[in-house]
């Protein structure tokens, strides 16, 4: 980007007065002005953006510098709103990590671990329930005994639409 592009309409005609620097800046400020990147040169898109959606981390990183670099050069932030999700942590409220071992695979959760005592194959659905039941603005736990309630759950959703299904039968 040029020295232009980066000043307000009003500076842009003194552009030769400014310097553009060279310093490190926090690395926000890089991903916080990808707006400039995507939404300005794709023709698909545009400035600014219905929506934001990240993890809510994201407050004072990519949201913020995205807002600060839009609202310096265009006057108006590059999105019309936000939404933050919370992250899946296990059973124990504790964030999920290999070194910790309790990270759920979901393929381990659709077709089964090497123990099925352990880990059984519940397939796609119960993944698919639980997804839907959770409240996606906060965090979410995950393991194995969401799983058998989130099982169960589903036994009893199933049951009870078979059994009403196997009564329309004669049902005009």
């Amino acid at each position: 980007m040029t020295v232009e592009d980066l000043l307000p309409d009003n500076y842009r005609d003194r552009a030769s007065e400014y310097k553009k620097g060279t310093d490190t800046m926090d690395v926000w400020f890089d991903s916080g002005s990808s707006w400039a990147a995507v939404l300005e040169k794709r023709s698909d898109l545009q400035y600014p953006a219905d929506l934001y959606l990240e993890g809510t981390d994201q407050h004072r990183g990519w949201f913020q510098c995205s807002l600060l670099t839009s609202i310096a050069s265009k006057g108006k932030a590059p999105y019309s709103g936000v939404i933050t999700h919370g992250f899946v942590l296990d059973e124990k409220g504790l964030k999920m990590s290999k070194s910790l071992g309790n990270v759920v695979d979901p393929i381990t959760v659709t077709e089964g671990g090497k123990n099925e005592k352990e880990a059984p194959p519940y397939g796609a659905d119960v993944l698919r329930l639980w997804v839907s039941s959770v409240d996606y603005t906060g965090d979410v736990l995950m393991g194995p005994q969401v799983l058998r309630q989130m099982s169960e759950m589903y036994r009893k959703f199933r049951g009870t639409l078979r059994f009403l299904l196997a009564n329309l039968h004669d049902w005009n």
